[in-house]
């Protein structure tokens, strides 16, 4: 964790959407620790392990949540960048190809005139 303190511009990288959510007094935000950007001083926070096999098994890097009490401002990220990488690769094929068995219009194979059909005429002379 970085702390910044003072006057003057400060540049934060931050993946997907930046949300800025502002806590009352005694009000917890629970997140997974990736989407956590910075908060405010004052902010009391708590990195918890989550328990269960489900979690060990299932979840990318969903082990650890940050528990975040008010009162003050917290800035999430959407979705970290490597997180939406490793979303994406996984949902890949990984047999090739795209797994479309759709033929597309104007793109060939079509057997009544038009574009892709050869263009010659199908009666015998």
């Amino acid at each position: 964790m970085q702390g910044l303190t003072g006057t003057g511009d400060v540049m934060v990288k931050a993946g997907g959407t930046l949300i800025r959510k502002d806590l009352k007094e005694g009000e917890v935000l629970r997140v997974s620790s990736g989407c956590l950007v910075g908060f405010q001083e004052g902010i009391e926070f708590d990195v918890e392990m989550v328990s269960g096999f489900k979690n060990v098994v299932f979840s990318g890097e969903g082990l650890f949540m940050t528990s975040l009490t008010g009162p003050g401002v917290v800035w999430l990220q959407g979705q970290p960048p490597s997180r939406m990488i490793s979303e994406i690769a996984r949902r890949v094929p990984s047999g090739g190809g795209i797994g479309l068995a759709m033929p597309l219009p104007g793109m060939g194979g079509s057997s009544e005139g038009g574009e892709g059909d050869g263009g010659g005429d199908s009666t015998p002379t």
